[in-house]
């Protein structure tokens, strides 16, 4: 599928965003630089390097995600002006473009899309640190061992209230039977 036809198959024009054919032209000029597998998943376009299933540039309504290493991530923002990291913690580092400032950035833009899907290609994303998982382990080991507490039971509610008169209908909250003959 063209470029073009994955944005247009999302509308990102119809949604005020009015990026896709900067979008479009990024997609192009990155599978004319570097070998790439282009995958849709909703309003969010994935890019990844070929062959590999990490994915190094999410294209959404919203802008762009740069998978950068996240050593290079407040360098990497700072080199695309109004670009910020996504999530400073996360080993899978990314830096945000938002959709208005494609354009102005756009060779920018070009070059990190680049870096980021041959650093996808090379270096697959970090996996959590052993040490958080064998903490994580044994906490959920020694809950497991102690006296799980009693689960929450949802409190009942009460029955509506009923027409005294002609016991058919639920009162309205203004407390009138909405039959009108009441």
């Amino acid at each position: 599928m063209e470029a073009k036809d994955l944005m247009d198959a999302h509308e990102t024009d119809g949604d005020g965003v009015g990026a896709a054919p900067s979008v479009a032209r990024l997609l192009l000029e990155l599978r004319a630089q570097v070998t790439i597998d282009v995958r849709s998943a909703g309003k969010t376009v994935q890019v990844r390097p070929q062959g590999v299933n990490a994915v190094a540039v999410y294209i959404h309504p919203g802008g762009v995600d740069l998978a950068v290493e996240p050593d290079r991530a407040n360098e990497a923002a700072l080199a695309i002006p109004g670009a910020y990291i996504k999530d400073p913690d996360d080993p899978n580092c990314f830096i945000t473009v938002d959709a208005y400032l494609i354009d102005q950035n756009y060779d920018a833009l070009l070059a990190g899309a680049v870096q980021a899907v041959e650093l996808r290609a090379v270096d697959p994303p970090a996996k959590a640190p052993k040490a958080a998982k064998a903490v994580k382990a044994r906490a959920t080991t020694t809950r497991s061992a102690a006296k799980a507490p009693p689960k929450a039971r949802p409190v009942p509610r009460p029955e509506p209230a009923i027409c005294p008169v002609c016991r058919q209908y639920q009162l309205l909250a203004s407390g009138e039977c909405p039959s009108g003959y009441c």
